[in-house]
């Protein structure tokens, strides 16, 4: 799941780009309606949330994803060790994708 389908499409100077400056994911919330799991980060795992996400999910493309979930919006400030992530199912990642892609 490539994240950039979360942002709006603009059409500027006959070249289509993404509006990164649309706050497109601002508000939602990615509903857990399934038992989510958690994971306590190791040293191993700073600055590196797609190992996380590769081990959970067989693919580091959803490390996005679980830092959205467990509010980190810099890997560097604020992915430390020992702290606790909340690993939602994949089921609802799939969900919030059907249910919010821009595109």
């Amino acid at each position: 799941m490539n994240r950039n389908l979360f942002f709006v499409k603009e059409h500027i100077e006959g070249i289509d780009e993404l509006d990164f400056m649309n706050e497109s994911l601002v508000g939602f919330n990615i509903k857990l309606t399934r038992p989510v799991r958690y994971y306590r980060v190791a040293s191993v795992d700073l600055l590196r949330p797609d190992m996380i996400s590769s081990q959970f999910y067989g693919n580091e493309r959803f490390w996005w994803i679980i830092c959205y979930v467990n509010k980190i919006n810099s890997v560097k400030d604020e992915l430390v060790s020992s702290m606790v992530l909340k690993i939602p199912d994949l089921l609802d990642i799939y969900d919030f994708y059907k249910s919010k892609r821009k595109r």
